[in-house]
């Protein structure tokens, strides 16, 4: 699954290590050693991630059902 960022930014939750609020910023520390900054709270992330998780179970959902699964 996502982390939707900024914009159309986005990052795979398997590839976070830690999310770090520094100031303004909440720095996210990936497993290459990358360092992404965003303005948003880890709350926020954490409540974006849920958001963006319960509609693509959704629209999975509705996929499937239209092609004739269960």
């Amino acid at each position: 699954m996502f982390i939707p960022l900024e914009g159309q930014g986005i990052v795979s939750i398997l590839k976070v290590v830690a999310l770090i609020r520094h100031g303004a910023e909440t720095a996210i520390y990936l497993k290459d050693g990358t360092l992404l900054t965003t303005g948003f709270r880890p709350d926020t992330l954490r409540k974006r991630y849920n958001a963006f998780r319960k509609e693509a179970r959704a629209a999975a959902r509705s996929l499937r059902l239209r092609m004739g699964g269960k």
